[in-house]
């Protein structure tokens, strides 16, 4: 895991954040990352494929830091099927008292993915936490169609 002092930071903010606001975290949070888009991507080419937007926002996120390595692995017909491999923030599930998916960060990382996919492919898409394998450190998500 990162030890990088930016992330840190942003982990103990997500950490407040998570205690101050409760609930309402993840809906402010979201909409941040979905704003945070245009600030990492101020332009971006329209009518990608899935897996086309998936190698631009890898090089994107990579950028980032904190939220490890993304991948878009699979179009499963219209899915996207998402990969955060080394994601720093998982390991603040304790300090947050949020399991990984549901901490205001991985809210961000959800806006940031939905609005940047939308932006890329025209496809509005719900992104959401299916399963997280700790001994491997991915986070296993998808991008729904709504």
């Amino acid at each position: 895991m990162a030890n990088d002092p930016k992330d840190v930071i942003i982990g103990e903010i997500q950490n407040i954040v998570s205690k101050m606001l409760g609930g309402s975290a993840g809906a402010l949070m979201r909409r941040a990352g979905m704003n945070a888009s245009y600030k990492i991507w101020p332009e971006l080419p329209p009518d990608k494929s899935i897996m086309e937007a998936g190698e631009i926002m890898k090089k994107g996120v990579q950028g980032l830091g904190g939220f490890g390595e993304f991948s878009i692995v699979a179009d499963d017909h219209g899915v996207a099927k998402i990969e955060f491999v080394g994601c720093y923030f998982a390991s603040l599930t304790k300090d947050s008292g949020k399991p990984c998916g549901q901490q205001p960060i991985c809210y961000f990382g959800f806006g940031l993915v939905e609005e940047t996919f939308k932006r890329l492919t025209g496809l509005t898409t719900k992104v959401e936490l299916v399963d997280r394998a700790d001994g491997q450190e991915i986070c296993f998500e998808t991008a729904t169609p709504r």
